[in-house]
């Protein structure tokens, strides 16, 4: 079993689809990359695994982005995602928090009012297919299966949960998805929804050390549960120094020149990662006269 995984399976005679992640490590690490407050974590982090769990349901060459907007102190929230278990994101604002609210930290008040967009771009398609939906509570899990409803009239269970300790740091993260598949009857529907109901909360269950296997198992207590894939999951950013310098170029020589007359250096960070790239004005001299 991979530290941070996810976990594919069937049940019920394939009339239930179910995925589930611990993603712990990978949360911890964009709270390090972001220096995110604690509601700002909780919320970065469900996208983040909500993000991964919708991958695994995506063919190999497919990206998928979730963006909430809202008018909560957040504002936004903006996930890409892979069938490959890589992810990376960024909230608005980083530093965003608000009171514990019944215990648990207030992700629908950051996040507020909005829309949730789904975007699934595809190589084979020159159009990416892209959902539009208002938010039902800014929780994130409620809204991504408001969406899977809504946009691919699939009923669906989504729970995620982060932990997050006094400290700051990501103690427990992960997540899971049950799904009504066709043909599945009436006494596979009330069974799966009373498990639903009775789960622990996901950060619970990886806080006490559950596995993806073992958060599965008790969603889909009483029937007869398949594995069918296990994959790793990560924290992976497509920034790159070459990307940094093909975005200068097409900056135009002009506007490098003046920017580099004020600084003398032209500094970029990706929003996504936060890593910072520095370029020397010898190097971007150089990238013009070669070009």
């Amino acid at each position: 079993m991979f530290p941070d995984s996810l976990v594919r399976a069937t049940a019920a005679g394939q009339t239930i689809r179910a995925l589930a992640a611990v993603t712990t490590g990978l949360v911890e690490e964009a709270r390090q990359r972001h220096r995110t407050a604690p509601t700002a974590s909780a919320a970065l982090g469900r996208t983040l695994t909500a993000g991964l769990l919708l991958g695994g349901m995506l063919k190999e060459d497919e990206i998928l982005s979730l963006q909430f907007l809202g008018n909560g102190p957040l504002r936004g929230i903006f996930v890409d995602a892979n069938a490959l278990g890589e992810a990376r994101g960024f909230v608005y604002h980083p530093r965003a928090h608000l009171p514990i609210r019944g215990g648990k930290l207030d992700v629908g008040g950051a996040v507020g009012a909005g829309t949730l967009t789904v975007i699934r771009a595809q190589r084979w398609s020159k159009e990416p297919y892209r959902s539009i939906i208002p938010l039902v509570s800014g929780e994130i899990g409620a809204d991504v299966a408001h969406y899977l409803l809504n946009s691919e009239q699939v009923p669906s269970a989504v729970s995620l949960g982060v932990f997050v300790q006094p400290d700051e740091t990501v103690f427990a993260a992960g997540g899971f998805i049950a799904q009504l598949m066709p043909g599945a009857g009436d006494e596979t529907i009330a069974q799966l929804e009373t498990n639903v109901a009775r789960a622990k909360p996901v950060s619970q269950l990886v806080r006490e050390g559950a596995t993806p296997q073992d958060i599965l198992t008790d969603v889909l207590r009483g029937f007869d549960m398949a594995v069918v894939g296990e994959s790793p999951v990560r924290f992976s950013c497509r920034c790159s120094r070459e990307r940094v310098l093909g975005t200068l170029v097409a900056m135009g020589q002009k506007e490098m020149l003046a920017l580099l007359e004020e600084e003398g250096r032209v500094a970029v960070t990706c929003e996504f990662c936060s890593e910072l790239y520095t370029i020397e004005r010898q190097e971007v001299e150089e990238l013009f006269r070669e070009k």
